[in-house]
């Protein structure tokens, strides 16, 4: 179980975008059996078994449009720092961190 919900502000040309990002626990029964063979990629449960638990992330992501050719963005994301790993992923996700860009198009 996986999701995201979003709480979108609009005003002229500027957007807010709050959300989350979510992941239930995997747990060892439910793991595939090809990541029960990767037991170095996840925590361990009370019996000793692999398991990936729970996680969420809240995020913020702002942007302005200048006009239909030019914008900027700022995003925050990760806004309590917490150290979590995707499912069946090998890396462990960036803790909190800042995106600033410029979008040009023609």
């Amino acid at each position: 179980f996986f999701g995201d919900a979003h709480l979108i502000y609009k005003l002229g040309n500027f957007k807010a975008d709050f959300y989350g990002i979510y992941n239930a626990e995997v747990s060892f029964n439910n793991l595939a059996p090809s990541e029960i063979e990767k037991p170095y990629l996840y925590d361990k449960d009370e019996n000793g078994n692999p398991f990936a638990p729970s996680w969420h992330t809240l995020n913020l992501r702002t942007q302005y449009r200048f006009n239909k050719y030019f914008s900027i963005s700022a995003d925050i994301e990760n806004l309590t720092d917490r150290r979590y790993r995707p499912y069946s992923s090998g890396i462990t996700a960036a803790g909190l961190n800042f995106i600033f860009s410029v979008r040009a198009s023609l």
